[in-house]
């Protein structure tokens, strides 16, 4: 298989997971937050930042290594580092509809 078309089909492969996963985590969240909070629109878009970040770190460092497209320069795990410091923001932001909360209440 050429390269262009093992990425298109990896980009493809990436994307419809990408849907998946944030349409999953962002269901159980809003579900799960709407019994603490008062529901307001944009929230939803915290949750979908947050869970991408987690995507991020889920993608680079295992979902990658099983796809269609081979190169070793661009597969390459996130450094530990990295992968805490958005973990944390994913995880900031997917709070952040609470804590909006509770400092405006």
């Amino acid at each position: 298989m050429t390269k262009l078309a093992s990425s298109i089909l990896e980009i493809i492969r990436m994307m419809i997971i990408l849907m998946v996963v944030t349409a999953v985590l962002g269901s159980i969240e809003h579900q799960i937050l709407k019994s603490w909070i008062p529901w307001e629109g944009l929230y939803f878009l915290l949750l979908f930042a947050g869970n991408v970040c987690w995507f991020l770190v889920l993608y680079r460092n295992r979902l990658q290594f099983s796809g269609w497209y081979r190169s070793a320069e661009t597969q390459r795990k996130l450094s530990g580092n990295a992968t805490r410091t958005i973990v944390a923001l994913g995880a900031l932001l997917i709070a952040a509809p609470v804590i909006l909360t509770w400092i405006t209440a």
